[in-house]
């Protein structure tokens, strides 16, 4: 069951006019035609033709072939042509003899921006509130046979008011997400583990429901919000460099995991209160290591910190080297404090901690 309410409609943002007056460059070595495949997005396809993939609505741009760049369908062949020097994509024409027979009836989805499919796998699964929301909410009290895990089929009781006849979500709160800067709480993650329905409230304090469905064991303490409080996403985005930040880092992973890559959800420590939009890129950057320098002559060679002598870390500071782009993020969804975002691409695994910084023209690796 789906328990956020999807938009089908896109998130028309749109591209600034700093970004149309931005020059269409081609990435080197680009190929000359593209076969669509099955998975594919927006971005990928772009990315296998320019230097700043969030350009991609001027690749289409004036082109009656590819209307709308949203409904282009794996199988489907993009050849790059110039038109008043501008490049652009068009779909190759079927030949003329062809003959029709019916109709012709797309079997398969259209291929989305991003990959909403790796958006729409976590927002089913996690939840992002802010610190205090589970404070005071409605929690699973036991079940009728004295179980420590719920268990589908029986009723159990909850300690809180629900309305009869309405479906509830069960999370369990998980980590309480902080800025490493200012140690300030930026968000509460919890984790989707099922629905309720409510049946009767016994009193001012207790009520009655049935497990409607269970993601994980459901247990005593889970906290119960109505799927009204779930928030919406959209499918398609239209992605552009997001303002200028500082001292942004990521904060938490989407899952239980310490390293992100490609298509991961990850958390960075900015939000609403920043001025961040959905839709809003950025690069990930790794770290530059730690050196203790004292000027390069053999006796005193630079040394990285974790090698440093005791005596060196107590009279020195250590160097930062320069950090390094690996991959690049868009925000999906914004919250006050912090934003969830997608992992466009990457060449490396993203770790908590790691920076964020204004997204580079040619992307990592570059």
């Amino acid at each position: 069951m789906k328990l956020r309410r999807i938009l089908l409609v896109g998130l028309l943002a749109g591209c600034s006019l700093s970004l149309q007056a931005e020059p269409l460059a081609l990435k080197d070595g680009h190929p000359g035609s593209y076969r669509v495949k099955k998975g594919d997005t927006l971005w990928d396809i772009s990315a296998h033709f320019l230097r700043s993939p969030w350009l991609w609505p001027r690749l289409w741009q004036a082109n009656p072939q590819v209307a709308n760049p949203h409904l282009i369908y794996p199988g489907d062949i993009l050849t790059l042509i110039w038109v008043d020097g501008q490049p652009r994509l068009v779909r190759e024409q079927e030949a003329v003899n062809t003959v029709r027979l019916s109709p012709r009836v797309r079997v398969e989805p259209a291929i989305p921006t991003i990959s909403f499919a790796s958006i729409a796998s976590f927002t089913d699964s996690q939840h992002m509130v802010a610190p205090s929301t589970l404070d005071g909410m409605p929690y699973v009290l036991g079940d009728e046979d004295g179980r420590n895990m719920m268990v589908p089929g029986r009723q159990l009781y909850v300690r809180g008011t629900l309305k009869e006849g309405e479906l509830y979500a069960v999370y369990r709160p998980a980590d309480l997400v902080l800025d490493k800067y200012s140690g300030e709480p930026l968000g509460q993650k919890a984790a989707l583990v099922g629905t309720l329905t409510a049946v009767a409230q016994l009193d001012n304090q207790t009520a009655i429901a049935d497990i409607s469905s269970l993601k994980r064991d459901m247990r005593q303490g889970d906290k119960v919000l109505p799927l009204s409080s779930q928030e919406s996403i959209a499918v398609f985005y239209y992605p552009r460099p997001g303002p200028n930040l500082a001292h942004s880092h990521v904060v938490t992973m989407g899952r239980e995991d310490s390293t992100a890559g490609k298509n991961s959800v990850i958390f960075i420590n900015k939000g609403r209160r920043d001025g961040i939009r959905s839709g809003d890129l950025y690069s990930i950057l790794e770290p530059g290591s730690d050196v203790y320098d004292k000027g390069g002559a053999p006796s005193n060679a630079p040394v990285y910190s974790d090698a440093a002598s005791l005596y060196q870390r107590l009279v020195a500071e250590p160097e930062r080297l320069p950090a390094k782009a690996i991959g690049r993020l868009m925000v999906f969804k914004v919250y006050d404090k912090l934003s969830a975002a997608l992992v466009l691409d990457s060449e490396d695994m993203i770790r908590i901690g790691y920076p964020i910084g204004q997204v580079t023209d040619a992307g990592p690796g570059s």
